[in-house]
């Protein structure tokens, strides 16, 4: 119980910082690699393939509601390599409008290079793969990478893993190949600040750097709940192209941090229900790659 109280009394004060600082609570592919997980014990079981489902809803820039349907499919290559498949169905709305289809699809494989002493260490490369080309648009006018499915860019995830008991820490980098096709600059004829988003014609996004902590806490009936610090780097400013020109972002560079609590509890036939809840903490002055979110829930089912 005391555990629980202090978790509860973070999830109070982290909001309150969240409406003193910024926005911003996703990532652009590199820790939504569910091959992480690779020696859960959910995972690490007889079968080769195994199925992940989550649904999580957030509300992202001008608080545009964001719905995320997405299927994860585990395939266990060896005992010490696991490929993996994530496909999102993604619906948004706003004041713009709405939009909707497939995400980018994450392709991952995880290559286990120790696992001794309950120390475990992995190697992680990943793509993430364009289904559009962000230029999504409603009533004929470009909407804003907000509303966009797909960041419309070809991504590499290269990443290590290390776990050690109840703790696990993740480090990687992220570049995308070349600009989208967004093109979404502020109409000159709108004067209300509430329909006026980042701009993104063109958009060529920095380099990212990831590092994640996790702490699992270890509850009755082998439930669990998880404290997950991120923190994301943007080591480049962002550019468009405007009136012809390249524009490079300023205030596109820099660091996120995002907070997430989750409870995990234990089903039949080795399967999870897991719940999670996370906000921002601190963000970039400009985030013109439409993965601002004020906060996102989601629950996810684990080994299906």
């Amino acid at each position: 119980m005391i555990i629980l109280n202090r978790l509860i009394l973070l999830v109070f004060f982290s909001f309150i910082l969240n409406s003193s600082f910024g926005q911003g609570c996703s990532d652009a592919g590199a820790c939504s690699v569910e091959s992480l997980n690779f020696d859960n014990p959910e995972i690490n079981s007889q079968n080769h393939l195994s199925l992940n489902i989550e649904q999580s809803f957030g509300l992202g820039e001008k608080f545009v509601f964001i719905s995320q349907t997405t299927a994860g499919i585990q395939y266990r290559i060896t005992k010490f390599n696991m490929l993996e498949l994530r496909i999102p169905f993604i619906y948004t709305a706003g004041n713009l409008g709405n939009s909707m289809g497939v995400g980018d699809l994450l392709l991952s494989i995880n290559q286990r290079i120790l696992s001794k002493n309950k120390h475990v260490l992995s190697a992680i490369i990943a793509g993430r793969i364009k289904t559009n080309d962000a230029n999504k648009s409603f009533n004929n006018a470009p909407l804003p990478m907000a509303y966009q499915t797909s960041l419309g860019t070809y991504d590499i995830i290269l990443g290590a893993y290390y776990r050690y008991v109840l703790w696990d820490f993740y480090l990687a980098y992220q570049h995308s190949f070349g600009r989208n096709s967004n093109s979404y600059l502020n109409p000159f004829n709108e004067n209300n600040d509430n329909k006026l988003y980042y701009e993104s014609n063109k958009l060529k996004r920095g380099d990212d750097l990831y590092f994640r902590a996790r702490h699992f806490f270890n509850l009755k009936n082998e439930n669990q709940i998880i404290v997950n610090s991120l923190f994301i780097y943007r080591i480049q400013q962002d550019e468009i192209v405007k009136n012809g020109s390249d524009v490079k972002l300023a205030g596109s560079e820099g660091l996120t941090v995002n907070l997430a609590v989750a409870y995990s509890t234990k089903l039949k036939n080795n399967r999870k229900l897991e719940y999670t809840l996370a906000f921002p903490i601190v963000d970039k002055d400009y985030r013109s790659d439409g993965l601002t979110r004020n906060v996102v829930i989601g629950i996810r089912l684990i080994n299906l």
